[in-house]
Formats: structure tokens, sequence, C-alpha cells
């Protein structure tokens, strides 16, 4: 079986004339698939649907017949115990839109694990309800590792919801680049996924740890992008094979992962090289697969 190869759509693309040309360009690069951020359109307001928006949005994915994950809105904080009712609503309202629009799965944020019992205990609970409340709608959840988090408390939240509608979305930047800040094996980590693993993000970078990201987030973001990839800065988000990740190590150890493969970089920066970069993820996913058989 061909692996399921997708790209994100850059943020953007919130002017849908852009969001056209885009679906149009990974067409002809042969993609299989897109990821959707679902805060790069108004489909929410203030924790509920915007039901213009989400009609017309469903009208125009359907335009182009890709199958389509989505990524939560970057503004979810289920460990904001102050605000939780607002972010409840963001999350069910988004749970919701990815069954209207046919999206799945929809990726959350682990974050940070906080050293409070009582915020690791709600937001426990809080992935709990949306994993039971996601499957009733057909839309399974994946919650993600990022860069400032080992990946072992991804794993324990995903092991200890025991849904088998909360799994584990693996984002190689993200890993990568935390093996170098907290010293442990990438592939070792990734390993550990596996029985957890449902969706994969691969993003490369260089392996250097911007130490911003901790130290000055806000002086992180307003980093220059350009300049950031010039100088190999963090999550710079790199296509497959643009950086320093072994991802020929990493597919092989894949035989039995029938998840989608979402090539998660700037796509923006890199139009002219759209096909030769799914062209090569698939096929040296089919080269390592081939090697395992």
């Amino acid at each position: 079986m061909s692996p399921t190869i997708g790209i994100n759509l850059p943020n953007e693309s919130y002017d849908p004339e852009t969001t056209r040309r885009y679906l149009s360009i990974f067409r002809e690069n042969e993609f299989d698939a897109v990821e959707i951020c679902l805060d790069t359109y108004p489909l929410i307001i203030d924790g509920y649907i915007n039901e213009a928006w989400v009609e017309y949005a469903d009208h125009m994915f359907r335009e182009f017949p890709f199958a389509y994950s989505a990524h939560i809105g970057r503004g979810l904080d289920l460990r904001d115990i102050e605000n939780r009712e607002k972010h409840k609503s963001v999350l069910m309202s988004s749970i919701d839109i990815c069954a209207r629009l046919g999206f799945s799965p929809l990726v959350l944020h682990y974050e940070v694990k906080s050293r409070n019992s009582e915020v690791e205990r709600l937001f426990f609970e809080a992935h709990r309800k949306a994993a039971n409340y996601a499957q009733q709608k057909g839309v399974l959840l994946v919650i993600e590792n990022i860069e400032v988090e080992l990946i072992e408390p991804v794993i324990q939240l995903v092991a200890e919801v025991n849904s088998p509608n909360l799994r584990l979305a693996f984002d190689t930047g993200h890993a990568f680049l935390a093996s170098k800040y907290f010293k442990f094996d990438f592939i070792e980590a990734f390993n550990k996924t596996l029985p957890y693993l449902a969706h994969l993000h691969l993003s490369d970078n260089t392996g250097n740890f911007e130490e911003l990201r901790i130290t000055d987030r806000a002086k992180y973001d307003a980093l220059p992008m350009g300049y950031r990839i010039e100088y190999g800065r963090g999550d710079i988000h790199l296509p497959p094979y643009f950086g320093k990740i072994p991802y020929n190590e990493l597919f092989s150890l894949l035989e039995n992962y029938n998840g989608m493969f979402i090539c998660e970089y700037y796509a923006e920066r890199f139009l002219p090289f759209g096909k030769l970069i799914q062209h090569k993820v698939r096929e040296e996913i089919q080269k390592s697969q081939a090697k395992s058989l």
C-alpha cells in the first residue's frame, strides 16, 4: 500500500483564493493529504462555530479531493484553569467542525507539564472527555510532542487516558530539538512512541536548539524566520531531508504504521521543490518498508 503523504497548508491562506492556489499546487505535486490549522480562518468566534465560514469551507475543500487532517488553533491551553470554559468551548467547537468538514485526525499540543497536580488532573480529564466526545463524532484526536518537553509525559498521558480515540502525533522536528537540549536519543525516543503512534509530522531542522524559546519567548517569536533559517536556529520547519534528522532510520521502524505522513514545512518558501519533496519522502518510506518485509 502506498503511504499517505501530506503537507500543511500555510497559515497565510486565510484568503480563499490563496487557499485554492495552494491546494492546486499541492494537487500538481501529487500530495495525498493536506493538514489545515483551524485558526487560519474565522471558523470559531468567541468559542462558538461561525456557521457561515464553516459552510463556505466545506464547499471549498470539497473542490480538492484530498484526505484532510486538522491542527487545533494555537491559542488552546487546557492548563489555563482560569479560562477553562472558554478553552473547552473552543476545543469542542473544533471537534464539531472537523466532523462536519471530514477532517481527521485533529492534532492537539501537549505543551509543558506543570508542577501543579490539580492542573494536570484537569488537563487529563479534559483530554479524556474530549476523546470520548470526538469518538462519537468520528474524529480521532492525536496529541503532539513539542521541543521544550520530553516525549515520556506525552506517552504517559495517552497511556493513562487509555482511549482508542486519543493517540500520539510524533513531530520529528520538535523531538530532534528536544533530544539535543535534554540529551536523549532521538531514535530511541521515537521507538517508545510506536505502540501509541497514529500521526506523523515530518519537519526538519539542524538540531540547534534556540535557547530564546525558553528564556524569552516573545523575542524568539519576533526573530525573522528568514534569519532563523539562514543561521539554523531552532524549530525552522524545513522540508524532510533539508536538515539533519535521520529520516531513513526513522522510516525503517514504521512497518506497522498506517497513518498520514504530513510534511510540515514552510511550503511557501519551498514551492519550486514540492513534487521533489513529496517524491523523495514517498520513495524513502517505500524503500524502508520493502527492506522490512
